[in-house]
């Protein structure tokens, strides 16, 4: 649901009983049928006719087209019909008039946002972001809420990452955790911002400070009886991160502590695979990871679960094939062991 806008001048009482500081719009004198009609859009609006209070607005721009205040009051209108992309190109119209007028200011800035939070929601994100990013270059208004610009950028970090535009969506996310305040202020858009950084440095191999991200994440909820929205794949991508980690050890030959690497990762999948996560993955690491502690009966049950879990999978024939492996793999240690 969009935000009420205030209306200014000479329209304020038929919408509100509270006025926005100064600046107002500088005082026009206009023409005595301009004033009419201003005084007939007064009573439309009274009277809950909106669309006749916008035409009779639009009368009076044509003749008063210098008025920043009649252009304001006719993006407010605009504006509550949902007419966004006419109110918005009211307000700047008005502020072309008069770029001072801070009532103007921050309905624009109100109308770029709504519209860009309703265009994200759809899933329009190129679209929600050429709203958003006009605020960018908008002057920032005293009074303004502060929250509307740190939810842009987390909107705008959203957007590009959900268009894997991720250094962009990377420069937006700092900007809202890095705003003054914010962590205490609205705790969780701190944390999903600091989520979406983790989840970013999981996506370019930044395995590490992935999880400074993610750790802080969960820290953030430490001790609370509410767990965060992203808690499950948090916890996941940490362990996640832990195996990509080992793995790189592994490929340069460091084999040292292999099995006290492995029993760190665990917990992390187990976790991830207890709540239903529906990740392949979370199973062929915990595998793995079983693999490296040559605890081959627990890879093979877990190599169970994945094909019984997934079994449309287009890995499955590897998993199969993998599957095999193990069962030899048990049998030879088997084998292996010192007889009694």
């Amino acid at each position: 649901m969009m935000k009420r806008i205030l209306i200014a001048g000479t329209l304020l009482l038929a919408f509100t009983a509270a006025a926005i500081a100064a600046p107002e719009a500088e005082e026009k004198k206009m023409s005595k049928t301009a004033t009419k009609l201003m005084n007939k859009a007064l009573k439309a609006i009274q009277e809950k006719q909106p669309d006749q209070a916008i035409d009779l607005l639009l009368q009076v721009t044509a003749m008063e087209p210098e008025n920043a205040m009649v252009r304001h009051n006719l993006g407010v209108l605009y504006f509550d019909k949902g007419m966004t992309d006419e109110a918005i190109s009211n307000f700047e119209a008005a502020l072309r008039l008069q770029p001072d007028y801070r009532n103007a200011q921050l309905a624009l800035r109100q109308a770029l946002f709504e519209s860009g939070k309703a265009a994200s929601s759809k899933q329009e994100f190129e679209k929600a972001n050429g709203y958003l990013l006009k605020l960018e270059g908008q002057p920032r208004p005293e009074g303004e809420n502060r929250g509307l610009l740190d939810s842009a950028n987390y909107l705008l970090g959203f957007n590009f990452f959900s268009l894997k535009q991720y250094p962009r969506a990377a420069e937006f996310f700092t900007k809202c955790q890095a705003s003054e305040g914010l962590e205490k202020e609205n705790r969780d858009l701190f944390a999903n911002a600091t989520y979406f950084l983790g989840m970013l440095g999981h996506i370019q191999a930044q395995y590490e400070a992935s999880n400074v991200n993610f750790r802080k994440y969960l820290e953030l909820f430490a001790g609370s009886e509410t767990k965060p929205e992203f808690y499950v794949h948090a916890n996941f991508f940490i362990g996640a991160n832990l195996f990509r980690l080992l793995e790189a050890r592994l490929a340069k030959g460091e084999v040292a502590g292999l099995a006290e690497s492995a029993a760190e990762i665990m917990p992390y999948l187990e976790q991830g695979i207890a709540n239903k996560l529906p990740s392949e993955d979370a199973y062929v690491m915990l595998g793995n990871c079983h693999v490296y502690r040559k605890e081959y009966d627990k890879a093979i049950e877990t190599y169970q679960r994945l094909i019984e879990t997934f079994p449309q999978s287009q890995q499955l024939k590897s998993y199969e094939i993998f599957l095999g492996e193990l069962k030899k793999m048990q049998q030879q240690a088997e084998k292996a062991k010192p007889k009694r």
